[in-house]
């Protein structure tokens, strides 16, 4: 059998010794790993004589063993005994442990059936056909003996808690031990999310009332718009602060609504722009915008309209000059019109609203808010001070920067508290009491293997179909969904997987249909950044997953907030490194209670979703990782995109602030264990930022070799050009070369002066002497 690229020993757990938990050092040291793949290149003569690296198959190689068909495999493992009935005799006779055959070697990943088969019961096969020639066979049984000893010998080393049978991998060895959370004793903070009264009893225009309660389905109002609208419709300034998914969206377009209409003489769109909504994301501003046109229904002659980045400044500014009545809007588009649009007017402005008010802070528009009140307060002064100006700020968490802006724009506001006791309870956050919240420990090695595990559960087995997921890093959310959709979406005989991805670096056209496709789909999967951890309304969303964790309690509560939204059930779940557990006690002591979830619970419904023959957990989580592994390998693309996402995600862990070091420390991080779960076989050092070159189309330029694969590469062959001169590398050439450890300042290479040639006619010239 030629060398395979990896090795599996398939061993029965009775006889596996018990595993002792690693010590931390044990865990930080690299060890080698039961399933070692090929990567140190070998030299291969092409036709033109010269020889080139080129990179090791890393699939398992196939064995000159005859292919057996699926009823011949399942006839041999039924000719096989169990381990317990054999006599004593023949385990007396086996006292040492003997190699499996090439049968066991020779399997597949994903396409054989696994078995167990034991040291002592080795699998007949026709010499004929293992075997070519006596010399071949000796060294090939010599090399393979070895490995299965020494894969014997760390059997008992695997992780606790994990059963050691079946195929015993990388996936499932040398991983760190997981911790015992104590529980807290958490003081939640309850909000009551609806009140008995109804919209007919506020003093509102009966088209109104009969839109929101025929149309919209609404016949009671909630807590926080029973408590808001009544002041807002009395001319004050208010500071909301309400859990989400309480209808904050309706508590402040009802009262703009009901004062537009009864306006006499009617308005029309040219009147000017009276109410401005500022929200922080471009999705957000779309939907307030869809509440507004579905509540304006009876009042034709109020417009509203929107301005958000990504589309045509023309045509924006065309939409200016028709008018509106009503604009929502971001603060940096906005703040670019109101400096360079003459026809955008809001000196007759009556509702100044700042929805996520503590949001548009932390993203860096501070200084736009500020910048908006004081154009604001500029055109008002211009049209004579006509009317009252109202300012509303409204979030589900207020920091200090919102109180200082309250101070700047507001005039004595109202502070509506929804809590219960809020003169206690200050820094406590609230959620939904319909919203069920766990956690689990994953190893870094098993976070890829589990997050496809939980998505298959849900989206196959389960009926809570609609999954909501969360990433840190752009490029992080590119490469899973690339990856989940070559590898999870379609598959022969099995539920189809619908995925998409939402994040800020997209064009405008896809984000829109893309966040309109999953708010009116029943079910599929959306992986995103923090752009739709605000605000968003996405209907019937079952799970709330946090791949990576955020880095703030507030975050958090907004995060899990996308579902459990006005009176319905959702749940969330929150993925956490052995060392990240102290969030847990973090987030009790900010009033929010989770349950720890066994994530083997999670790998033991693969036996039913991924595999499609019987399988334990330990092997059909291997068969799913190596499907991941083998995807990026067979696709230069694909790979590129892996590594920029690991190194997205190792240089945000590393810049978190000094504040949240205590639980998200950088020291902590296995930087090997990570590169395993984004589907990488490479070593950490080996991971570059080479991806960020360009896109590579995989069917013209296939992905064939070591220097494609391994930039290191590059700095070996770099001596010596095709021609076999010396060749120094370009500046882009050695970006290539760069870790991302490295700092990525090497200056750019200095531009070397050319130098003419000097003939002898020419010294003539010019020494004619």
């Amino acid at each position: 059998m030629d060398s395979s690229s990896f090795t599996l020993n398939l061993t029965d757990g009775k006889d596996a010794p018990k595993a002792k938990p690693m010590s931390h050092q044990e865990y930080v040291s690299n060890q080698k790993p039961l399933v070692s793949f090929a990567s140190k290149p070998r030299q291969t003569v092409k036709t033109d004589g010269v020889k080139k690296p080129a990179f090791l198959v890393v699939r398992k190689k196939a064995t000159n063993v005859k292919k057996k068909s699926l009823s011949e495999l399942k006839s041999l493992s039924a000719n096989l005994q169990p381990l317990g009935s054999k006599k004593n005799d023949q385990a007396n006779n086996d006292s040492k442990p003997q190699k499996p055959s090439h049968a066991e070697n020779g399997q597949s990943n994903g396409g054989s059936i696994p078995q167990k088969v034991s040291h002592a019961e080795n699998v007949q096969v026709d010499t004929t056909a293992m075997h070519t020639s006596q010399k071949k066979a000796t060294k090939k049984s010599v090399a393979n003996k070895k490995k299965n000893n020494w894969a014997v010998s760390q059997q008992g080393s695997s992780s606790g808690g994990y059963n050691n049978t079946g195929i015993i991998s990388s996936l499932f060895f040398k991983n760190p031990e997981i911790p015992t959370v104590t529980k807290d004793n958490v003081e939640s903070t309850e909000e009551n999310l609806f009140s008995s009264r109804s919209f007919s009893a506020l003093n509102i225009h009966k088209y109104l009332v009969a839109t929101l309660e025929k149309d919209l389905n609404l016949k009671h109002m909630t807590e926080a718009q029973s408590r808001t609208i009544p002041i807002l419709l009395d001319k004050k300034d208010a500071i909301v602060k309400s859990q989400t998914g309480s209808g904050k969206t309706l508590a402040y377009a009802i009262p703009i609504v009901e004062k537009l209409q009864s306006i006499t003489p009617k308005i029309d769109r040219s009147s000017g722009v009276f109410a401005l909504v500022v929200v922080p994301t471009r999705e957000l501003v779309l939907q307030t915008y869809s509440w507004f046109v579905k509540i304006l229904k009876p009042f034709t002659w109020v417009v509203p309209g929107y301005l958000i980045g990504g589309e045509k400044k023309k045509s924006e500014k065309a939409r200016i000059r028709k008018g509106m009545n009503i604009l929502i809007s971001t603060p940096g588009r906005l703040l670019d019109h109101l400096t360079s649009t003459r026809n955008l007017n809001l000196g007759r402005l009556h509702w100044l609203i700042m929805d996520e008010a503590d949001r548009l802070l932390d993203m860096g528009y501070e200084k736009d808010v500020g910048r908006i009140v004081s154009i604001v307060e500029e055109h008002f002064v211009k049209e004579g001070s006509i009317g009252q100006r109202q300012t509303v700020l409204l979030s589900a968490t207020l920091s200090k920067g919102v109180e200082k802006l309250a101070g700047l724009a507001l005039t004595d506001p109202e502070h509506i508290n929804l809590s219960e006791d809020a003169s206690i309870n200050q820094d406590q956050l609230v959620t939904p009491t319909n919203l069920k919240q766990w956690y689990i420990i994953v190893p870094p090695k098993l976070r890829l293997a589990t997050l496809a595990a939980f998505i298959l559960w849900k989206c196959t087995i389960s009926t809570e179909k609609k999954v909501l997921i969360f990433m840190t890093t752009q490029d992080s959310v590119d490469y899973h969904a690339e990856l989940f959709n070559r590898v999870l979406a379609k598959r022969e005989g099995r539920t189809p997987i619908s995925f998409c991805k939402l994040h800020g670096n997209m064009p405008q056209k896809d984000r829109t249909a893309i966040f309109k496709e999953f708010r009116d789909t029943e079910s599929g999967v959306l992986l995103c950044t923090d752009v739709a951890a605000r605000g968003l309304d996405l209907s019937s969303v079952d799970w709330i997953v946090q791949y990576n964790p955020p880095v703030t309690a507030e975050e958090y509560v907004h995060r899990v907030g996308r579902t459990a939204r006005v009176g319905k059930c959702g749940q969330a779940i929150i993925f956490l490194a052995p060392p990240e557990t102290d969030f847990v006690h973090h987030l009790a002591k900010r009033g929010l209670s989770v349950v720890e979830k066994n994530p083997d619970d999670i790998l033991k419904t693969l036996a039913s979703s991924w595999a499609r023959t019987s399988q334990t957990m330990e092997q059909a989580a291997t068969s799913l990782q190596l499907s991941f592994e083998e995807c990026v390998i067979e696709s230069y693309n694909l790979y590129e995109m892996a590594t920029k996402g690991y190194v997205s995600f190792v240089r945000s862990y590393a810049a978190l602030p000094k504040d949240v070091r205590e639980v998200f420390n950088f020291q902590s991080l296995h930087l090997g264990h990570y590169a395993k779960s984004f589907a990488l076989r490479d070593p950490p050092a080996q991971i570059n930022t080479a991806g960020r070159m360009g896109q590579r189309n995989d069917r013209v330029e296939p992905f064939n070799t070591a220097r494609q694969r391994n930039p290191s590469m590059l700095k070996r062959a770099a001596a010596l050009g095709a021609d076999g001169t010396q060749h120094q590398p370009s500046h882009y050439e050695r970006q290539a070369m760069l870790s991302e450890f490295s700092s990525g300042l090497d200056p750019a290479p200095a531009k070397k002066m050319k130098v003419r040639r000097t003939t002898a006619e020419a010294l003539e010239k010019r020494n004619p002497c």
